[in-house]
């Protein structure tokens, strides 16, 4: 039995069936037509995205050396999580922020740390997670994405984050998002 597929009104990319969100654009199946972004073509990376003023700001993915003096150089609660990928890159979380293929702040200031993960495989969506500390503390929020968001705590079972709730997560957790994962130190 062939598997019915359907076509992204957006961009035009051919999805997988079931699909409810293109994973090119990260828009609605069944989304009126709109200009569509430009491909990625880039090797998979996680590349934090400039910043306004304020805010950690770089160009290209820390390098573990960079990260290690940017982290002694600063208090500990300024940084108090470390975010490293399964592409072997690391992100330091300091405050409010999304991640995805290719986040944007929803925040009302329009300060928030934007983490941009370059999938070729496009099972991360374009809006896949959101994450923030308060009281010291580490939360994610799944954004209704196309493939969801699995938590792994280390000795326990792992579950799926419902979308649009906040959950708390812990140094030593693994976070899965679509075919990429980060462990939280």
């Amino acid at each position: 039995m062939m598997s019915k597929t359907s076509r992204c009104r957006t961009c035009g990319t051919v999805q997988r069936a079931g699909a409810f969100f293109c994973g090119e654009c990260g828009n609605s199946i069944l989304a009126s037509a709109v200009l569509a972004p430009s491909a990625i073509t880039d090797t998979q990376r996680v590349v934090p995205l400039p910043h306004s003023e304020g805010t950690l700001a770089a160009e290209a993915p820390l390098d573990q050396v960079l990260l290690e003096t940017l982290v002694s150089t600063l208090q500990p609660e300024a940084v108090p999580f470390i975010l490293q990928f399964s592409t072997g890159d690391s992100f330091p979380v300091s405050g409010h922020g999304f991640m995805g293929r290719n986040p944007v702040s929803a925040s009302p200031t329009g300060e928030a740390q934007l983490v941009r993960i370059v999938d070729p495989g496009l099972t991360v969506s374009k809006a896949h997670l959101e994450f923030g500390i308060e009281a010291g503390s580490l939360w994610i929020k799944d954004l209704r994405s196309g493939n969801g968001t699995i938590v792994e705590p280390a000795n326990a079972s792992a579950w799926r984050a419902h979308p649009g709730t906040r959950y708390e997560v812990s140094r030593g957790w693994r976070v899965r998002i679509g075919e990429q994962h980060f462990f939280i130190s």
